[in-house]
């Protein structure tokens, strides 16, 4: 078993059971901030510099490049990698492989057919390298453009950017009027390098991770002339109910016809509970 797994926050990972079971087997949760998928470095690297590597590689080779795949592999399993000084192949099979390129064998001239074909591949293996140390440097160039050095301190206000699924607690608005960011809210620990951990508003109602990358916050700067400008308003929530939820209001009311008995349902607002939680009953 892993002693750590990197995951992103899905429910599957964050259950009481999951939760449990990784720690009866030893093994240590490490979660995403949200909307972070850089998290998992190592992994979305990886996959980012395949896909631009096969980009290049099959834009180049448009007519044979299913069959040019295997090619595209070993270079791949056969590059060294910056972290570890050694190829994906070489960590399995203990020693680096030997590729027509690198082996320098004086041409008998006996096989015109045989020297057309060991020269193809050869041809083929330098650019399948070539293409893969672009996509490196290309995938590098991207990441240090995108890299942040903004820093906060503990009290320090913000703005966070939250995303369309994040805004499922304000159905009922008009989404295009909504603002992409919402506080201030206030820094109350920093998490790692690069997170951070704000105190959640009230308007939340539990259903946001409060850590995010320093990607996904901005400073909060506010108007002397007006204090209110860029304050994000949401109404109030009065406390919820301990144990069984207490009925506000009967908001509506229908029949269910859905099973062979029909009977009547009426659509509950429950104290302490905003209007997207109002349920059938």
């Amino acid at each position: 078993m892993p002693q750590d797994i990197v995951s992103d926050r899905d429910s599957r990972f964050t259950g009481n059971f999951w939760t449990e079971l990784f720690k009866l087997f030893g093994s240590q949760l490490s979660m995403s901030s949200s909307y972070h998928p850089e998290s998992d470095g190592q992994t979305e690297r990886f996959n980012s510099m395949l896909e631009e590597y096969l980009h290049h590689f099959v834009s180049a080779t448009q007519k044979n490049w299913v069959k040019l795949l295997d090619v595209a592999q070993l270079c791949f399993n056969s590059r060294k990698s910056s972290s570890t000084g050694k190829s994906a192949f070489e960590i399995v099979n203990g020693q680096q492989p030997l590729l027509p390129h690198t082996v320098n064998v004086p041409n008998a001239g006996k096989s015109p057919r045989a020297i057309s074909f060991s020269e193809e591949w050869r041809q083929n293996i330098d650019l399948a390298h070539s293409y893969l140390e672009k996509a490196a440097r290309r995938m590098k160039k991207h990441a240090d453009k995108n890299m942040r050095s903004q820093e906060f301190n503990v009290g320090d206000k913000v703005m966070v950017k939250l995303l369309p699924q994040d805004r499922k607690f304000l159905r009922g608005r008009d989404s295009r009027h909504l603002q992409k960011y919402e506080g201030p809210l206030t820094i109350v620990k920093k998490i790692g390098k690069m997170a951070y951990k704000v105190d959640p508003p009230h308007w939340w109602s539990g259903q946001l991770h409060p850590v995010f990358h320093v990607s996904m916050l901005k400073p909060f700067y506010e108007d002397t002339a007006d204090p209110s400008r860029g304050r994000i308003r949401r109404p109030g929530l009065k406390p919820k109910a301990a144990g069984k939820r207490v009925a506000e209001a009967i908001l509506n009311d229908r029949v269910n016809t859905a099973s062979r008995k029909r009977h009547q349902e009426y659509l509950v607002k429950w104290q302490g509970y905003m209007d997207e939680e109002n349920t059938w009953e």
